[in-house]
């Protein structure tokens, strides 16, 4: 039987007989022969057909090309010294296919950052979105606005996970590093989206200029994890003067298409009791505050158009009916069939369901196989077409070392790689476990180091236990297998 260690799996393969003898001496890519062929449409399908004489790889595009490598890199990884013969046809069924690191809760090194990109490169995701802001802390170099770098990058103390860390924590990417990493992923192939988020989460922000907030604070930057009240001001313009001045900057630091500006936890009764947000309510004839988060969303991408750019927002967002329908939407939490209803009415979505997509969490709450098990397309949704893609996410409020989120991290972003590459039919849980730990070295090689095999589908009275662990770190499970 045919074994395919690649990952994700190809849509199309025939096994052929024989195999390619891998050189001892010289490198393995002077023996594969590269083109670009234009019959080849799709701009990251590939083909790549292995023979005893010799390999050829081909491609309508360079980015095909670099897809195709990867599967090559996987295949001699794994051969033990041989390649098995076979002609790899193959392309995604998501144009987007994401991961996303936060670097507020805890920061990470563009060294650290690298060896991430590395990981995802390999698996043929194409699109790093970077939470830069939040309420724990700002990460961005901004030179029109100082004191985000010198107030907003640092908290006193940290308390996340029932665990207290004493002492300033901080840390701010100066606009050269953000480049630096920008240059890295388009080397290859990732796009990099930035996240500036809006109108909540933005505590850090207000604690260098308090005069954005409805209540003028003073305010502090959070050392816990939480949604908080304050949130910036929709009825003032000053708002909106410092967001473009933030994005001016970002704009020509990141050359991406797409801009995240967030819109997710912004709790309304600041907004209630402000006299600011309640004249603008009745200036622009808004029924609600929900309808205000629209407003707001609406004029930074209308701005963000001007320059040739579209927003992505979290699914929040569309709650006051009034979103505009360039927005691309990220489900992460959808109780009410809205973004079904988005995509329904032409709009797209990236799926990053909190349930099998956040890997911030133990593999006892979100088992491997659970998230490999996803399926994409929400509830209700007759345009399917409309799903532009997935992504998996890390959340750092429980992470602290980049050797967690590795841990916590891998497998499980290559399955959701996996997830958003191959076709539903083509997947199987056991066939990619088992190729999964076939490529540990090679991601041991880029210097990240996954979870043991035995963590990562729990038995069920294991998951409880972790499950109770993880939420109640300070109380003694009473669970044993």
């Amino acid at each position: 039987m045919y074994r395919c260690n690649i990952i994700p799996m190809p849509n199309q393969l025939q096994p052929q007989s024989g195999f390619f003898a891998i050189p001892r001496e010289g490198r393995l890519e002077d023996f594969v022969t590269r083109k670009i062929d234009t019959r080849i449409t799709g701009a990251e399908s590939y083909r790549l057909n292995i023979q005893p004489d010799g390999i050829t790889l081909s491609a309508g595009t360079p980015r095909g090309l670099f897809y195709g490598a990867q599967s090559l890199r996987q295949l001699a990884a794994t051969g033990l010294g041989r390649i098995p013969c076979v002609c790899i046809v193959d392309e995604p069924v998501y144009s987007y296919r994401a991961f996303m690191i936060d670097c507020v809760r805890h920061f990470f090194t563009v060294a650290e950052l690298k060896k991430m990109i590395d990981a995802a490169a390999l698996f043929k995701m194409n699109v790093f979105h970077w939470h830069l802001t939040d309420d724990q802390g700002w990460r961005i170099e901004i030179k029109k606005r100082p004191k985000l770098g010198e107030i907003s990058s640092t908290r006193a103390s940290s308390d996340f996970g029932g665990v207290h860390m004493a002492g300033p924590y901080g840390g701010c990417y100066t606009q050269e590093q953000l480049r630096e990493i920008v240059a890295y992923c388009a080397e290859r192939y990732i796009e990099v989206v930035p996240e500036l988020d809006m109108p909540g989460h933005m505590t850090a922000a207000l604690a260098a200029y308090p005069e954005l907030s409805c209540t003028g604070g003073p305010f502090q930057v959070k050392t816990k994890q939480g949604i908080f009240k304050d949130i910036l001001c929709a009825g003032k313009e000053e708002t909106f003067r410092f967001l473009f001045d933030v994005l001016e900057e970002m704009l020509a630091i990141f050359p991406s298409r797409y801009i995240h500006i967030g819109g997710d936890e912004a709790p309304k009764a600041r907004w209630k009791a402000c006299p600011d947000c309640q004249a603008r309510m009745r200036a622009e004839g808004l029924s609600n505050e929900q309808a205000l988060q629209g407003y707001f969303m609406n004029r930074v991408i209308a701005w963000l158009r001007e320059r040739g750019r579209l927003a992505i927002v979290w699914n929040e967002s569309v709650r006051g009916g009034n979103l505009d329908a360039s927005a691309v939407v990220q489900l992460w939490m959808d109780k009410n069939g809205e973004c079904a209803r988005w995509a329904n009415g032409g709009g797209r979505v990236i799926a990053s369901d909190y349930y099998h997509c956040y890997c911030d969490y133990p593999y006892a709450m979100t088992p491997l196989r659970k998230t490999y098990a996803y399926r994409p397309v929400p509830r209700g949704v007759r345009e399917a077409g409309n799903i532009w893609g997935v992504e998996a996410t890390v959340w750092t409020e429980y992470i602290t070392t980049f050797a967690r989120m590795s841990e916590m991290s891998y497998p499980r972003f290559a399955a959701v790689a996996e997830v958003g590459w191959t076709r539903e039919e083509r997947r199987n849980a056991a066939s990619f476990e088992r190729r999964f730990q076939l490529l540990t070295p090679v991601l041991a090689a880029v210097g990240v180091h996954p979870a043991a095999p035995q963590l990562w589908n729990p038995r069920p009275l294991t998951r409880l236990k972790g499950v109770a662990e993880f939420f109640l770190p300070k109380v003694p499970s009473m669970l044993s297998e």
